[in-house]
């Protein structure tokens, strides 16, 4: 892992925008981590955070660890199958992944980490809590994405440079016991009073606009994520108890009621800069189609399951068979799923439901990070399993309430009212046999689209959704529960990687899957 001798991109398609002006000023700055002398936290903090949120999927082949996350959690998750109108995806279809496979998630994640590295380090020295502070949270926000990818990775002997060209992998456990240090420290950072030395973040911040007490609930809620990650896991109750309470205590709470974490740069209508999401797999500046338009239809499975519910969301999640990508259609028209690992023609992406338009809405829509639903599905949870007071079934009404209010539902709150009352198993809370079962299916309802690396780790976690399908094309070959080391790992830093001992990404499970 040599990050040494590495050129990070900075800023890849950001845009920086004064706030008393509507001009977006796209730049592009390479740096060498060891000879840092003039970027600025205010010039590399929008890059990070735009590349943390996947603004570089257009990079070279796509290069973006936030993209290659979401396409195969979603895949292996159930919610997205590669269409039948390309090829490819053989590794993902056949549950067989080796070491050359899905690199740049390794990459792209540590070159991020050293930029947030970099801004904490130069806005320490300054005085600038606040970029300190939101570096320290997408510090721990990456972390724990390589974590849940991999397992064991280089954490305290990572981001060093020439110092250590060969760094040691860390415990995972270890690890997630470490970021909740570092974001108790973020809290701090975030909360100290802004002064004419410690300026806000301001539009540096392209997520919350400079609002250092949303990064404070964002940091809250990261917290519960990590430790509800662990809640399986035997003899981390107490551990896990005491965390939250600590959580509680500290005041800031969690992320509310349309407190989304959003990237937001200033997306146009111009190759390179509109959202990633719409550009990758929607539309070209032009209105063409995108080379990915037709890479991915819903799997049958999550057709399935919002036609099952009599779920609202199923027009703004899934296109109808026939239309193109954001294509608005009504319940009286046809959705049709597709199975993973198979073939032929009724599969090709014209015969079967695309992404809708609560996914694919315009080149100037936000780039999802975390949503206001996964906190409220997380915070019902930890009252579910009695890690904290409160009252389950309202915050789990809530985490439906934000889904359909994100995807852009008609009169979303009635709506969502109206399903969560309707006597159906796994929505009503009431009619619901298995509470937790009920708040993961529908958190994995939620994150259809933009959210499929963490309902992928909350299937392995937890095995919810029930009856997610195997692939067809895996055979015997058991289901991915973990990434494993990239090629560029085994050959340079070899040492630590056979020190992880045999890696096998079907049956080498990672800490908290314990089920």
């Amino acid at each position: 892992m040599k990050i040494n001798n590495k050129l990070y991109s900075l800023l890849a398609a950001t845009a920086l925008f004064a706030m008393s002006s509507c001009e977006k000023d796209y730049l592009d700055v390479n740096k060498n981590p060891n000879s840092l002398t003039s970027a600025t936290p205010q010039l590399v903090l929008p890059s990070a955070l735009n590349n943390a949120s996947g603004g570089n999927y257009n990079g070279t082949n796509g290069n973006s660890a936030f993209r290659h996350l979401n396409e195969v959690g979603s895949i292996w998750a159930g919610q997205w199958s590669p269409s039948g109108s390309i090829s490819g995806f053989n590794e993902e279809k056949q549950y067989n992944i080796a070491p050359n496979f899905r690199t740049a998630v390794w990459s792209t994640s540590y070159d991020n980490l050293q930029d947030f590295n970099y801004v904490l380090t130069s806005s320490t020295a300054q005085g600038l809590q606040g970029f300190a502070g939101i570096a320290r949270v997408m510090k721990a926000f990456d972390y724990q994405l390589l974590v849940d990818a991999y397992g064991n990775v280089p954490y305290t002997d990572a981001l060093q440079g020439t110092k250590v060209i060969h760094p040691k992998y860390d415990d995972a456990k270890a690890i997630y016991e470490n970021l909740i240090v570092q974001l108790d420290s973020a809290l701090i950072d975030l909360k100290a009073p802004l002064s004419s030395v410690n300026v806000s973040p301001g539009s540096s911040d392209i997520y919350f606009k400079g609002d250092l007490t949303k990064w404070a609930k964002f940091a809250n809620t990261l917290k519960l994520r990590i430790l509800m990650r662990q809640s399986l896991v035997a003899g981390r109750d107490a551990y896990i108890k005491a965390e939250i309470a600590k959580i509680v205590a500290e005041g800031s709470g969690f992320l509310g009621a349309g407190q989304n974490v959003v990237a937001n740069p200033g997306y146009l209508s111009s190759t390179g800069k509109q959202n990633p999401f719409y550009e990758y797999y929607g539309y070209t500046p032009a209105g063409t189609q995108s080379t990915a338009n037709n890479y991915f239809g819903l799997s049958d499975f999550t057709i399935g399951k919002l036609q099952t519910y009599n779920d609202p969301r199923l027009i703004r999640i899934a296109s109808p068979v026939g239309k193109n990508a954001g294509t608005a259609g009504d319940a009286s028209a046809t959705y049709t799923g597709m199975p993973l690992g198979v073939s032929g023609d009724q599969y090709l992406y014209s015969k079967i439901s695309g992404f809708g338009p609560g996914l694919i809405k315009s080149f100037s829509q936000d780039q999802v990070v975390m949503t206001a639903a996964e906190s409220f599905f997380l915070q019902a949870e930890a009252v579910e399993r009695g890690f904290m007071a409160g009252n389950s079934q309202v915050l789990y009404e809530s985490g439906i309430k934000e889904s359909f209010k994100l995807l852009g539902v008609a009169n979303a709150e009635t709506a969502a009212s109206s399903y969560y009352t309707s006597g159906a198993n796994n929505v009503d809370w009431s009619a619901s046999s298995n509470k937790i079962e009920a708040i993961i299916t529908q958190k994995w309802l939620a994150l259809v689209g933009f959210g499929g690396f963490e309902a992928w780790s909350e299937f392995r976690r937890t095995g919810y959704p029930t009856g997610v399908p195997r692939s067809a094309a895996a055979g015997t070959n058991g289901r991915i529960v973990r990434l494993v080391y990239p090629t560029s790992e085994i050959s340079t830093n070899n040492e630590s990687v056979k020190a992880q001992g045999t890696i096998d990404p079907r049956t080498t499970r990672l800490f908290w899957d314990v089920d």
